[in-house]
C-alpha cells in the first residue's frame, strides 16, 4: 500500500472517512474517501446479492462495510472516537432515498428488499457485529450515519464536479436507463426540457416508454425481433459480434444510436446542454452508435463523452449526499 499518495491527516485531527457502496444488480462496487479524496487502491467489486434472500444482501453490504473500513485502519492508522464515519449507497429504484425503504420490484434484482428499510436492516446488523465483536472499528460502523441516494443521479453529480459550470445530459445505460439533468454542478429539476425529477426513464416513447427501449431489455427485444438471439445471448455477446463485423449485429446498434437520438433531440433543444456524458455497461459500445445518434440529433450536435471510469463519478456522488441538501436526490421515488 502506498500511504504517501494518501489524503493529509492532521496529527490529532478527526478524520472524515465516507464508506461508498454501489449496489448494481450484479456487481457491488465500493471504495474509501478520506476526507473527501478516494483512496484509489480502496477499490472493491464482488458479486451482489441482489437476488439473494434480504438477511444475506444486507449481510453482503455490512462485509463491504467492514471491509473498506478495516482497510482505512491498515492503510492509514488506527481509527480514533472523534472520527467520523458515513456510509452512502447509490441504488437503482424505485427507492424512497429518504427513508432508505426498496421499492424494487419485477426487475429481478433486491426484490427481498420490497418495502424493508435498508438502513434499518443494515444498522441492525452492524450493531449485531458490534455487541459479537466490540471495539471501535465495529462501533464506529454502528454509529454511521447512513444515506442513499439514485445512481443515476449520483453519477451526475459526480460528472458535475469535472464540468462545474456546464450544463449536462447524463445518461446511465444498463439494465434500464437512468439519466441526471446537470446545471453548474446541481441537480437541474424545473429547468426548460427537464422531465420530472430529472428521469427520462418513464418517459412516452413510440408505443412504450423509454425504459422499454434503451437498456438490456430494450436492445435485447431488438435483437429477437431480428432474429439474433439465441440462449444465454446477452448485450456483450451482441457488442462483440458488431465489433468483429458482423452486419446484422452492427445494424442492430446503428438502430439503437438512432433512435437514442431521436428520443434525446427535444430534451437537447429544451435544455440546451453543453455536452452529453455517457455511463453503464451499455455505453461501452458507444463506438458502434456514436455517429448514428450525432445524425439523429441534427443541428443540435454537441460533444458526447462516454466514461470509461464512471463508477469514480458515482463514488465522488455518493460523498456529496452528505455536503449539504442542495442537489440532494434523497426524495426521489424512481428509477
Amino acid at each position: 500500500m502506498n500511504f504517501s499518495n494518501g489524503p493529509d491527516l492532521e496529527a490529532g485531527a478527526p478524520t472524515l472517512i465516507t464508506l461508498t457502496l454501489d449496489a448494481g444488480g450484479t456487481v457491488l462496487k465500493g471504495a474509501l474517501l478520506v476526507n473527501g479524496e478516494i483512496v484509489p487502491d480502496s477499490f472493491m467489486s464482488r458479486p451482489s446479492e441482489s437476488q439473494g434472500s434480504a438477511s444475506n444482501t444486507i449481510a453482503s453490504f455490512a462485509g463491504v462495510c467492514l471491509h473498506l473500513l478495516s482497510y482505512y485502519t491498515a492503510a492509514y492508522r488506527p481509527l480514533r472516537n472523534n472520527d467520523k464515519i458515513r456510509i452512502g449507497f447509490a441504488f437503482p429504484g424505485p427507492f424512497n432515498y429518504e427513508e432508505g425503504v426498496a421499492l424494487l420490484q419485477g426487475i429481478g434484482k433486491y426484490e427481498a428488499l420490497y418495502k424493508l428499510s435498508v438502513r434499518d436492516l443494515l444498522r441492525e446488523k452492524l450493531h449485531q457485529l458490534s455487541s459479537h465483536t466490540p471495539g471501535i472499528l465495529t462501533d464506529l460502523l454502528a454509529s454511521a450515519e447512513i444515506r442513499f441516494g439514485n445512481d443515476a443521479h449520483l453519477f451526475g453529480l459526480g460528472v458535475g464536479l469535472r464540468f462545474p459550470s456546464e450544463r449536462l445530459i447524463c445518461l446511465t445505460l444498463g439494465t434500464g436507463l437512468g439519466s441526471a439533468f446537470v446545471e453548474n454542478g446541481q441537480l437541474a429539476s424545473s429547468a426548460d426540457g427537464v422531465p420530472l425529477n430529472g428521469m427520462l426513464f418513464a418517459e412516452p416513447y413510440r408505443e412504450a416508454i423509454v425504459d422499454d427501449y434503451f437498456g438490456r431489455r430494450g436492445i435485447l427485444g431488438m435483437a429477437k425481433e431480428r432474429g439474433l438471439l439465441v440462449e444465454n445471448t446477452d448485450v456483450a455477446d451482441l457488442a462483440e459480434a458488431a465489433k468483429h463485423g458482423d452486419k446484422e449485429t452492427l445494424e442492430l446498434f446503428h438502430e439503437y444510436g438512432r433512435r437514442l437520438g431521436e428520443m434525446l433531440l427535444p430534451y437537447v433543444a429544451a435544455f440546451k446542454p453543453d455536452r452529453i456524458i455517457l455511463g453503464g455497461q451499455i455505453s461501452n459500445s458507444f463506438p458502434l452508435w456514436d455517429d448514428d445518434f450525432q445524425q439523429s440529433l441534427g443541428e443540435f450536435t454537441l460533444p458526447v463523452i462516454q466514461l470509461q471510469d464512471g463508477i469514480t463519478d458515482v463514488f465522488k456522488g455518493i460523498h456529496r449526499l452528505f455536503e449539504n441538501t442542495d442537489g440532494h436526490p434523497s426524495a426521489s421515488l424512481q428509477n
